[in-house]
């Protein structure tokens, strides 16, 4: 179930301190991290391949989206990104309606797909991030899709006041900045990545 693949992303993120790391030296400044993008759907499952060279794996429209997610992790600054399906699947269950905390970051399209996808991070806890920077991130998101750049910039930089460094917020202001100077053509909301 979603429930069970979001628990497990989270245990996975939240034992990652305890990872013996043994003999591998990571560069000045760096720490290892994982990303972890989780969607559901119809995959073909099974050894695929010719008899010169078979694989067992799965493939499919779901399987790219979820690869997609985990590569927008970096982009976001979190760990687990998770698709507007595996919430809402979450999120019909009133029992698992505390068990997580979502926030809604973007809506994007990505390479493969036409329809823009809304993605969320799986926080921590609901204090993760204080209530004054969800507030002014939610605005800012609300104003962004609407293309009212400039006062969307404003809310991302109140953002960034309430969780100084904040990778996401510091993107979309970012974003907001660009759009002012060139404004897209035909804007539905949602940005487009063409790349894994």
């Amino acid at each position: 179930t979603a429930r069970r693949a979001i628990a497990a992303a989270c245990e996975m993120r939240d034992l990652l301190e305890e990872v013996p790391l043994g003999d591998l030296v990571l560069p000045a400044g760096m720490k290892f991290n994982i990303g972890i993008g989780i969607h559901y759907g119809d995959v073909t499952v099974g050894s695929i391949g010719s008899s010169d060279k078979t694989d067992y794996t799965v493939i499919g429209d779901s399987v790219n989206l979820a690869s997609r997610l985990e590569g927008l992790t970096k982009t976001y600054g979190t760990q687990v990104l998770v698709s507007e399906s595996m919430r809402e699947d979450v999120l019909k269950n009133e029992a698992n309606a505390d068990e997580f905390t979502f926030r809604h970051l973007d809506d994007v399209r990505v390479k493969g797909k036409a329809e823009a996808v809304p993605i969320y991070a799986v926080d921590r806890s609901k204090d993760e991030f204080p209530p004054e920077y969800k507030d002014a991130y939610n605005k800012g998101m609300d104003l962004y899709k609407q293309g009212i750049w400039n006062l969307a910039k404003e809310y991302f930089e109140k953002a960034l006041m309430a969780v100084e460094g904040d990778k996401a917020a510091k993107l979309m202001k970012s974003r907001c900045e660009d759009f002012i100077a060139n404004p897209p053509e035909h804007w539905d909301g949602a940005i487009a990545f063409t790349t894994k």
